[in-house]
């Protein structure tokens, strides 16, 4: 397990914020551009607040995209896309073109899916990731029909919360370069143990290699 622990969510966001940075300027070095997902949650909210301040990012040759989205429009307070543009994408220099939404206010769910993965690269660099307490990760929650999709983004209906989502599979999110979960808080320690253990049947489990950015609070459960 890649576990990378910090004292607090804030020293957590400000480490995968670096290696955003850093991975950015290898990524547009190697192959001309960065291709990566986001993500909703409190924690990397925090790291979008680092990113927008730190330099030497090569942000218009970074092309942005999402992990997952509630079904609302852009400027929802639910919207992944509108936290994201509110709290990084309007103070740098991403061009407009090279920001690409999944449309949550789009009906049916499932044409929004399929239009998205038409547009999406070959492979993304950096597919951003947070976990919920129960331990789902992008809009993959327990017991959902998603969990087994195959294809790249497809329409999820959520009964936890009554409602459909957008969200990426299995699949594409293991076919990234890499992952990173960004993690903070006691109330994810629970299945931060169990997945470290081996135990239950949390959806995040199913990630392949991810890097994990924890605070303290997390892993207060982690058997040493």
């Amino acid at each position: 397990m890649n576990l990378r622990v910090f004292p607090t969510a804030q020293a957590a966001a400000d480490a995968a914020a670096e290696a955003f940075a850093r991975v950015a300027r290898e990524a547009v070095t190697a192959r001309g551009a960065f291709h990566v997902a986001l993500s909703g949650g409190s924690t990397p909210k925090l790291m979008y607040a680092t990113l927008r301040d730190l330099p030497d990012i090569p942000w218009k040759a970074v092309y942005i995209y999402f992990g997952d989205e509630r079904s609302v429009g852009p400027d929802s307070p639910e919207s992944n896309y509108g936290t994201a543009q509110r709290e990084l994408l309007s103070y740098v220099s991403v061009p407009a073109s090279q920001i690409h939404r999944m449309e949550g206010e789009r009906r049916p769910l499932e044409e929004a899916a399929a239009a998205y993965a038409a547009l999406l690269p070959e492979c993304l660099d950096v597919n951003l990731l947070g976990m919920g307490d129960d331990g789902h990760t992008a809009s993959l929650f327990p017991g959902t029909a998603a969990l087994e999709a195959g294809g790249r983004v497809v329409a999820n209906w959520v009964p936890q919360h009554d409602t459909g989502r957008l969200t990426m599979t299995f699949p594409e999110i293991n076919a990234a370069r890499q992952r990173w979960l960004l993690v903070s808080g006691d109330k994810k320690a629970e299945a931060l143990a169990d997945v470290q253990a081996g135990r239950g049947d949390h959806p995040v489990a199913r990630l392949e290699n991810p890097v994990w950015f924890v605070d303290a609070a997390a892993t207060r459960e982690l058997e040493s």
